[in-house]
This record gives C-alpha cells, sequence and structure tokens, in this order.
C-alpha cells in the first residue's frame, strides 16, 4: 500500500507525462519543492514496489 508521500511522487509524474509526454527528475522536483536527490530514491523505491 502506498504512503501518502508515495502517492503525491505518482500523481504528480502521471500529471507531468499526460501534460509533457514524459516525466525528467528535475520536474518532478520543482514541482513538488524537493531535491532531485529526494525524487531519486522515491522512484527507486516504486520500483521495488
Amino acid at each position: 500500500m502506498p504512503t501518502p508521500s508515495m502517492e503525491d511522487y505518482l500523481e504528480r509524474i502521471y500529471i507531468l507525462i499526460e501534460d509533457k509526454g514524459y516525466a525528467r527528475v528535475s520536474d518532478i522536483a520543482e514541482a513538488l519543492e524537493v531535491h532531485p536527490s529526494s525524487v531519486t530514491k522515491m522512484v527507486q523505491k516504486l520500483d521495488k514496489k
């Protein structure tokens, strides 16, 4: 079961892909106001699940 934080990332990734056709780490980080390294870590966690 995803955490609220995971849901935030998934939602933002979905929105970016719908708008641009892709979701870059830098775009996700800017949208969520986090560091790119945080995005990378979360994407790795999501990939494992």
